[in-house]
């Protein structure tokens, strides 16, 4: 069992706060022992002379702070995503330095992606949030991670109380990963529920530069074929299997504004789902030969280089080639176009 031994940290607040030092709480190791029993409120580790609460009134009680998403991988990638108050800065804090920070949207959702690979060993990481009006609250969830030099081995990271009482939940480890896995496999060999609305989207778009073509690739729900055409010209079929899709057509582009449709088609030959997209000939002949992704909803950069890239740290890749098109990384739209990283 993960346990919880509390000790203290100095950070800092914003200038405007006139840098006045705050002490927080936060793990010290990840180690084999009974849950801890709580200080009395002003007591003090004469050990290591450090007192053992914060007795500061700008730091509030964590009302809303919710974790949804955390995943390290072998070499380190680290994403967290999650809820919080709107429009807030948000910290983790690891051995007492900032390792990344952003800031929430207005609906109080947020996506962390240090640009720094963890190192093997032991972390704990701590959730520092500055509200608008400058209020400061430290989450009462911490995480803690366990990385192992070899590459080969599942990190093992676990959710854990901030504060005095002790609780921790293992969310990553090489059981769970296991589990996940096999959910995947049954999931994918499962047939899906007849009740289903028919669903088409496009997912992926590449220039072949050697065969002047466009493969287009998505997803399906319903149906047996894609038809695809671009601004009404001739039409290219394909199957669908596994709900999945891949249509080839000639590179008929021109440099202005052109609609790509696809159409799912069921056993009768009718049309049971649409999906279109607006398409610029200079934006595909910009992406010299590199695959576009087209944005579903709900997705995060993250999201797309998790599943893409293989790890969502690497992010910033895919919005160093797509600066002109992402104003806020943390807010991206469905429909856009990105290029991918070879």
């Amino acid at each position: 069992m993960i346990a919880l031994a509390a000790v203290f940290i100095n950070i800092y607040q914003p200038a405007n706060q006139n840098e006045k030092k705050i002490s927080v709480p936060v793990v010290k190791e990840i180690v084999d022992a009974k849950p801890l029993v709580p200080k009395s409120k002003n007591e003090f580790d004469k050990k290591n002379n450090q007192i053992l609460t914060v007795p500061k009134k700008n730091v509030q009680k964590n009302k809303i702070f919710i974790l949804e998403t955390i995943r390290v991988s072998p070499e380190g990638g680290l994403v967290v995503a999650g809820k919080v108050f709107p429009n807030s800065e948000v910290h983790i804090i690891s051995k007492g330095e900032i390792i990344a920070k952003t800031v929430s949207d207005k609906t109080g959702e947020f996506v962390i992606v240090p640009k720094k690979l963890l190192k093997a060993g032991e972390h704990i990481l701590v959730f520092k949030v500055t509200k608008p009006n400058n209020n400061i609250i430290i989450a009462d969830q911490a995480i803690a991670v366990k990385l192992k030099e070899d590459l080969s081995e599942i990190p093992i990271v676990a959710l854990i109380n901030s504060e005095s009482k002790i609780g921790t939940k293992i969310i990553q480890g090489p059981g769970k990963i296991l589990s996940n896995e096999k959910m995947k496999i049954k999931n994918k060999i499962s047939k899906l529920p007849d009740n289903l609305k028919p669903e088409i989207s496009i997912l992926t778009l590449t220039n072949d530069l050697n065969l002047k073509q466009i493969n287009l690739t998505g997803y399906a729900i319903g149906g047996i074929q894609v038809d695809a055409r671009i601004s009404g010209k001739e039409v290219f079929s394909d199957k669908i299997i596994d709900n999945e899709w891949a249509v080839t057509l000639p590179n008929q582009l021109i440099i202005g504004k052109q609609k790509l449709s696809v159409s799912l088609i069921d056993k009768k030959g009718k049309i049971i789902a649409e999906d279109h997209l607006d398409l610029f000939g200079n934006e595909i002949k910009d992406s010299e030969g590199k695959t576009l992704i087209v944005v579903q909803k709900g997705d995060a950069l993250w999201k797309i280089a998790y599943k893409r890239l293989g790890g969502g740290d690497k992010y910033l890749e895919i919005f160093n080639l797509n600066k002109n098109k992402i104003e806020n990384p943390n807010l991206i739209f469905p429909k856009q176009l990105f290029i991918l990283p070879n």
